[in-house]
């Protein structure tokens, strides 16, 4: 089974069934699978062949879906990409995955023309009527036989360690990891989603493009984040029941002034990609009456690996417990199990995992011992399985020996009524190796309170987990997804 064969069983099923939906327009089940059906022929009249990979560097649009589903029929390799890089971010990794056809836009197009890209791949633009054509008057079909483990999709990852590198995900992986997804939270072709954050990363591809899929659904499309008011409104208008969004997201709409007075029809607001603040969590309830969903996951494991039970019992700071047939361990350096309440690297085993890097041999070696992935986050376990990301590990502070976690940092100083949001990062001292610095920006009304900051953290945490330093910015860097680029931090402020 495959995500594709869903979409075009709700396409038979259902037939008038709305699938998808954006500012200007809707698609049917029916409308959207003719469409697939019809850019997929085009791809196989263009030269196209299994196994051949095919850029989308679009925003949230439904050429986007068209184009991303119109990959797995015809069994192109999808490689979606952010379309808000630069020039030499397009260059690597154009370069790397090699694509036969680039999908993009007029904006980017013009990037593209600034980038020494090799090989002669063919262009369509979203914008452009041929590109409309193609998804409108396609006459025969095409289909191909496809095996679940057959490679799918190649994402690339933000490349914080280094260059970026092409996560593949199968066929099995996408499916699995939407199926178990869906039946964690509950999900059903009664729901509706607002996708917000980029489709060219994983968690709006798989949480919520993929999983409503399968589920028969309701997709709404807004190309990217605009504001809080926006975001909100849209979720009231368009009766969303499902929703997901970095903590960022939901930081920002819950300190908008207009909050009580929307009525939405929420029942699951899911979060992930960084960790959630436990003020923001316990604001979220007070607010609306439920808790939001917090889970673990990482490109690499499709992505999802762990989700607090929707239902049940949240543990604050954690990230709840392994989705089914889904296996993690707590390891230390030798690879041995460390005990219930230790710290170690998380490693994960199941059908959510890549199958390969992309062109990375000496990656591929060093990422996967004895069957297991290697995500590179420190974790610890409690007695009842709830696990908790303590932090990555290449982002641990080790201040004269002490280890120093930034994300404990963080939560202490989310705490404080002056901050709205914050990053904790390490800077080199030559008498102590490293040292602690908070960048962090202030809501509205408030302004620099450096000393009381020091002093509020001094009541908090032992002496060598304290910033020595506090830097107040007007904007935190992030990515597409919201995540703060910590790398971005230490280049800009050590």
């Amino acid at each position: 089974m495959n995500l594709d064969l869903k979409l075009r069983e709700h396409a038979k099923e259902n037939p008038e069934k709305l699938a998808l939906g954006w500012e200007t327009g809707s698609f049917t089940y029916r409308e959207l699978n003719e469409r697939v059906q019809k850019l997929a022929n085009q791809f196989y009249l263009s030269g196209v062949v299994k196994g051949d990979r095919i850029a989308i560097i679009l925003d949230n649009c439904p050429e986007f879906v068209i184009s991303y589903y119109a990959c797995m029929r015809i069994g192109a390799i999808s490689v979606p990409i952010n379309p808000s890089f630069t020039s030499r971010e397009f260059g690597i990794i154009i370069n790397d995955s090699t694509p036969k056809i680039i999908i993009t836009n007029e904006a980017v197009n013009e990037v593209l023309k600034q980038t020494k890209i090799e090989g002669n791949p063919q262009y369509l633009l979203r914008n452009d009527s041929i590109f409309s054509d193609l998804i409108t008057d396609g006459q025969a079909e095409y289909l191909v036989d496809l095996h679940e483990n057959e490679e799918c999709s190649i994402l690339y990852t933000s490349g914080t360690t280094g260059l970026p590198k092409g996560a593949v995900l199968t066929y099995h992986n996408l499916y699995h990891n939407a199926k178990t997804f869906a039946e964690t939270l509950e999900l059903n072709e009664n729901d509706r989603t607002l996708i917000l954050t980029p489709l060219s990363h994983i968690a709006s591809q798989s949480n919520c493009m993929n999983t409503l899929i399968y589920c028969g659904g309701y997709i709404y499309l807004i190309p990217r984040w605009k504001s809080s008011s926006n975001t909100l409104s849209t979720l009231e208008k368009e009766e969303i029941t499902f929703f997901f969004g970095p903590p960022t997201v939901y930081t920002y709409m819950l300190n908008d002034k207009d909050i009580s007075t929307y009525h939405l029809k929420l029942r699951i607001a899911y979060t992930g990609a960084a960790p959630l603040p436990e003020k923001i969590f316990k604001k979220w309830r007070e607010t609306f009456g439920f808790e939001i969903v917090e889970g673990y996951g990482l490109t690499e494991c499709s992505p999802v690996v762990s989700v607090n039970p929707p239902h049940g019992r949240k543990k604050l700071g954690s990230v709840g417990l392994p989705i089914n047939d889904v296996r993690v361990k707590i390891v230390n350096e030798r690879f041995e199990e460390v005990p219930i309440g230790e710290s170690g690297e998380l490693v994960v085993q199941g059908p959510n995992v890549i199958k390969r890097y992309y062109n990375r041999e000496k990656e591929n070696y060093s990422a996967f011992i004895d069957g297991w992935f290697r995500t590179g986050d420190i974790a610890k376990r409690d007695n009842d399985g709830y696990l908790y990301i303590v932090d990555r590990q290449k982002d641990m502070i080790i201040r004269s020996g002490f280890n120093v976690y930034p994300r404990e940092v963080e939560e202490v100083l989310y705490e404080h009524p002056a901050v709205l949001e914050v990053a904790v990062i390490g800077y080199p001292d030559a008498e102590k190796g490293e040292l602690v610095k908070a960048v962090l920006t202030l809501k509205s009304g408030y302004g620099g309170k450096v000393e009381e900051l020091k002093e509020f953290c001094k009541e908090r945490l032992a002496t060598y987990k304290v910033p020595q330093e506090f830097e107040i910015v007007n904007e935190l860097p992030k990515t597409s997804s919201g995540k703060i680029v910590k790398t971005k931090l230490r280049e800009l402020y050590t």
